[in-house]
């Protein structure tokens, strides 16, 4: 073979080889963290397990967030003042640009852990933080210290926040083990050949995991109905909001959000007797399933209220689906009326499922103070 040959050849080779490369390299940025580690929701419950992390204890978790909140600008600087007595963190912050970062994704951090979600979401957000602090240098040792730091200066302002002693102390022990909890997925980027024995147990459970989905998945959607008119209970429907919306940061949607009230429920229960009042429910649930798309998502709130949410859609376009609601509900129940709010979510909004649905209740409320149907968005 000629000498040109056998360089061609090489260049060929060495060609398919880099395309190889970039084509794997390309697989992967399009996956997530959470699909790069293979991480099931079967190991993400078992992790929770193993921390001793219930839902119960969790969900208590989130009904502090509100009071949190107010001082997690204080909570950080008290953080980074025990953080900076080190002098190696400083060196390895370098600059006011990386602190200012460093201190909002801690914000987004603390906030994360009082979210009520502890779901394949937040597992990516604990992966992508080892991973950083993994490429800028920061050793586990380091990692670890400001850890134990963090979970005190959280103590202490949960100190002054929560007044019963027991209910302190469970707060603290809850969130000191979410704590560990998150810190286990970050410390996964830190070592060798994870992906690997993720792989192998993944191959191992996928059977099993895949009928045992089957059956909770039947199970789930019977626990997640309202009985009375067969919508997606609050709970159920505040999980399938935080889905969508996550979903619409990424393809730069709007959501919209229906807050829906019987007005003056209590007398038709006290005029016409609960079985009326019944059937008000009921219809309104048959309205509401009768949804302009599949993607959209309708609960009974609880009582006598309602919520509707409407994926890539505008506030405008919510007003008029409204409205036709409440020509299908006057041919029924002439007599009585509705308050309705609605709350669009924007393009490039926050995720907070929380704020969006108690944005459309406060214009429910702004309705009610007018009489008869009224429509506030």
């Amino acid at each position: 073979m000629e000498p040109f040959s056998v360089l061609s050849v090489i260049f060929d080779y060495n060609v398919y080889i880099f395309n190889d490369f970039v084509a794997a390299m390309d697989r992967r940025i399009q996956q997530s963290l959470y699909e790069q580690f293979q991480v099931t929701e079967l190991e993400v419950n078992l992790r929770k397990r193993l921390f001793e992390l219930s839902d119960l204890e969790l969900e208590r978790l989130h009904t502090y967030r509100r009071k949190i909140e107010p001082h997690v600008h204080d909570l950080i600087g008290e953080f980074y003042d025990l953080l900076v007595r080190d002098e190696y963190v400083p060196r390895l912050i370098g600059d006011s640009e990386t602190f200012n970062r460093l201190k909002t994704g801690l914000h987004r951090y603390i906030l994360d852990l009082f979210s009520g979600f502890y779901d394949s979401e937040y597992v990516n957000n604990r992966l992508r933080i080892g991973l950083v602090h993994k490429r800028i240098g920061v050793e586990p040792k380091y990692f670890l210290s400001a850890e134990r730091f963090l979970i005190r200066c959280i103590s202490n302002k949960l100190e002054t926040i929560i007044e019963n002693a027991n209910e302190r102390q469970s707060t603290i022990n809850c969130v000191s083990k979410l704590i560990a909890f998150d810190t286990s997925w970050i410390l996964d980027t830190y070592i060798g050949g994870l992906m690997d024995e993720m792989q192998d147990i993944k191959a191992k459970t996928d059977t099993y995991v895949k009928s045992l989905e089957a059956k909770v998945e039947s199970l789930t959607a019977l626990a997640n109905r309202d009985p009375l008119t067969e919508l997606y209970n609050s709970r159920a429907f505040r999980d399938s909001l935080r889905k969508a919306l996550l979903l619409s940061k990424q393809n730069r949607m709007s959501v919209s959000v229906v807050y829906l009230d019987v007005d003056d429920f209590k007398g038709i229960n006290d005029d016409h007797g609960h079985q009326e009042g019944d059937r008000v429910l009921k219809h309104i649930g048959f309205l509401l399933s009768e949804l302009p798309s599949e993607s959209d998502i309708a609960c009974r709130q609880g009582g006598d209220e309602f919520c509707l949410a409407m994926i890539n859609c505008r506030a405008s376009k919510a007003v008029k689906f409204v409205e036709s609601l409440i020509e299908q509900f006057k041919k029924e129940f002439p007599k009585y009326s509705l308050s309705i709010g609605i709350a669009q979510h924007g393009e490039d909004g926050d995720t907070d499922v929380d704020a969006l649905i108690h944005n459309a209740d406060k214009k429910m409320y702004m309705a009610k103070k007018a009489a008869g149907f009224k429509v506030c968005a």
